[in-house]
């Protein structure tokens, strides 16, 4: 599948042809694409084109009608500098890394429910002039790490409730937000001993870190302790977790004393 754009930029007659291989894509995977370049009025100098990873957060503190922000967390040069003679096109084909920490949309070809999107843009410098281009928004589907999780806590007798992004930095991020999961224990075991379950992932190529927080009233960057719980699975072969995950949540609502 092909996406593209167009965009006439500065004033100069160039337009900016973004078009991705492939909308969906996965944190360390890789995104493809070209970015076709054309069509100066006059002879211009580029001084480099990158392409930026964006995240739509929504901010709470303005209530439900906010629109959210708009963060860039990861930008890669995919051009440095070069000159565009009047009237031709220079065509940039790229493969950029998608980063570790990119939040996911998607799990298991489903879409999640909550304000959460995600994109790209092609960012122009050009005789020191810069124009960043619209978004394409992107599905990120989630690692093994994530689903390995997930599937444990539905086997607990947890359900998925939405999902959103929050601003702030969590211990060991790179990111200007985190991305929390929410569930309700609606039967099983932990039913009635823990209502909502928030969760949270610090995802690296060898080694994703998982945060618990039960029934915090606190934010997760300054959270009650006695509501918290962090530990380290495998990112890419987890395996079934379901154990682990029992153990952690059982270790957690001992410290909390429920």
């Amino acid at each position: 599948m092909v996406f593209s754009k167009l965009k006439a930029i500065l004033g100069s007659g160039i337009q900016v042809d973004t078009l991705l291989h492939e909308k969906h894509v996965v944190p360390g995977g890789v995104l493809k694409g070209e970015v076709r370049i054309s069509g100066a009025e006059v002879d211009a100098a580029v001084e480099s084109v990158e392409i930026e990873f964006t995240a739509l957060v929504e901010d709470d503190s303005k209530g439900e009608d906010a629109a959210g922000v708009v963060h860039d967390y990861f930008r890669a040069e995919i051009s440095g500098k070069f000159d565009l003679a009047k009237g031709t096109a220079h065509p940039i084909a790229f493969e950029v890394q998608v980063p570790w920490e990119t939040p996911f949309n998607n799990v298991a070809e489903r879409p999640l429910v909550g304000g959460m999107k995600l994109g790209v843009s092609t960012h122009l410098s050009l005789d020191q002039a810069l124009d960043k281009g619209d978004l394409d928004w992107l599905t990120v589907e989630a690692l093994p790490v994530h689903r390995a999780v997930w599937e444990a806590l539905e086997a607990l007798g947890f359900a998925f409730q939405e999902t959103d992004l929050e601003l702030g930095t969590i211990q060991g991020s790179t990111v200007p937000f985190y991305q929390e999961v929410e569930f309700w224990a609606t039967e099983g075991e932990f039913h009635g001993r823990v209502r909502e379950l928030e969760v949270v992932f610090v995802s690296g190529e060898a080694s994703t870190d998982v945060v618990f927080a039960a029934d915090n009233s606190a934010e997760l960057l300054a959270p009650d302790l006695n509501s918290t719980i962090r530990f380290s699975l495998p990112t890419a072969e987890p395996g079934d977790v379901t154990e682990t995950v029992k153990a952690q949540l059982t270790q957690l609502l001992a410290q909390k004393g429920a």
